[in-house]
């Protein structure tokens, strides 16, 4: 059995089934599920999985190779610290560890193995492996760009709202979309300062014409705070707010801006998301990733 980790929310969860599918392609005769552990128990991210809510995406869970109790103490066990990947190898399972290179947030005894951004995989068709990483890259969803682009088709809009701003979109000159993401980047200390922003927004302007402008974050109150900082100012009177989609319905803030020709953005996997599903024709990203 391979498993492939699944955690956060849907930046996190569609580039990890980017991946699923990529590796489905790559070795489709291997037993293949998502590890959903974290989607149980009581510290569940934002809205648990996804995928299935919004796309309509179904994946083999690992949940489901196992009976309700038993599942239910290796959840118990997780909270507790003890990765599921352990858990296996603690119960006689041989089983390996191959993690994304730099993504170190597993506990694991037993055999773990790197795999470098654009490296060749080896790997023993016949051996159960745990697949932990994020995969954050551009080269899975090409090599899986059909696959994907046929799940991830969103439903259309029908409030009135998010269909005025579709309008606009579609009849602006480069429509760029400015993604701040505040939240748990800032507690990690990888959201992008506010200078940064200003400097895109200047070299952009500069370059392209730009007709409209939308702004998207987690946090629209720092921003207008911060407005001069972020050169929100400079480009106001062609600047749209958008913060109507709240809640359970955030996630159209990820259609909307797939729908822009251009994506400024902070280090987030919500608008990598937006920039890999946009289909938009001399499309161009400018984004922090370190």
């Amino acid at each position: 059995m391979h498993i492939i980790f699944m955690n956060g929310g849907l930046g996190n969860q569609a580039f990890q089934y980017i991946f699923y599918r990529w590796y489905r392609k790559y070795v489709p005769q291997v037993d293949t599920v998502i590890d959903d552990s974290k989607f149980w128990g009581d510290d569940v991210p934002h809205f648990g999985y996804e995928l299935q809510r919004i796309f309509g995406i179904r994946v083999p869970f690992l949940s489901q190779r196992f009976s309700a109790d038993v599942w239910q103490d290796m959840v118990t066990k997780r909270q507790q610290g003890i990765d599921i990947a352990e858990q296996l190898r603690l119960n006689g399972m041989p089983i390996s560890v191959v993690r994304e290179q730099g993504v170190t947030n597993i506990k694991f005894n037993g055999e773990i193995r790197d795999l470098v951004a654009g490296g060749a995989i080896e790997l023993n068709v016949n051996k159960n492996i745990y697949w932990h990483g994020y995969w954050l890259s551009n080269s899975f969803f090409n090599e899986a760009k059909q696959e994907v682009q046929e799940d991830f088709v969103f439903p259309p809009f029908t409030d009135s709202l998010n269909l005025q701003l579709q309008d606009k979109i579609n009849r602006a000159s480069e429509p760029t979309a400015i993604h701040v993401r505040r939240g748990d980047m800032v507690k990690l200390g990888w959201s992008a300062k506010p200078e940064y922003f200003k400097n895109r927004i200047k070299d952009f302007k500069a370059t392209h014409d730009v007709s409209l402008w939308l702004l998207f974050s987690d946090d629209i109150p720092w921003c207008e705070e911060h407005a001069e900082e972020l050169g929100l100012l400079d480009i106001a009177d062609k600047l749209l707010i958008v913060d109507n989609n709240k809640e359970e319905d955030y996630w159209r803030d990820v259609q909307l801006m797939s729908l822009c020709k251009n994506r400024i953005s902070d280090r987030s996997s919500f608008s990598f998301l937006a920039r890999v599903l946009c289909e938009y024709p001399g499309k161009e990203d400018v984004a922090n990733w370190l």
